[in-house]
């Protein structure tokens, strides 16, 4: 009894937060009247506008440093698959 009532209370638990985040999602959303423009890439830029002057610029160590760190985790995760064949002894 004490486990149905549990299980009971999560799934009211996991119901309500399903409903408040599709009120959230359909309610009164202001948009704008007119688009935003998001500037990418400004050659003549001095002070950094864009996202791409910005992440190449004043972040370029940090995204090289990610980009290693995601390589390094794709040939890891790949080593650890090869692990797993059937058959096969070691790595």
């Amino acid at each position: 009894m004490k486990l149905r009532l549990r299980e009971l209370s999560i799934g009211g638990a996991v119901i309500a937060l399903f409903l408040l985040m599709g009120l959230s999602f359909l309610g009164p959303v202001g948009w704008p009247q007119s688009p935003t423009p998001i500037p990418v890439y400004d050659a003549n830029a001095t002070t950094g506008n864009g996202i791409a002057n910005e992440l190449f610029e004043r972040l370029a160590i940090t995204v090289i440093l990610i980009a290693i760190l995601l390589g390094a985790a794709m040939i890891g995760g790949v080593y650890l698959a090869k692990m797993d064949e059937p058959g096969k002894v070691g790595p």
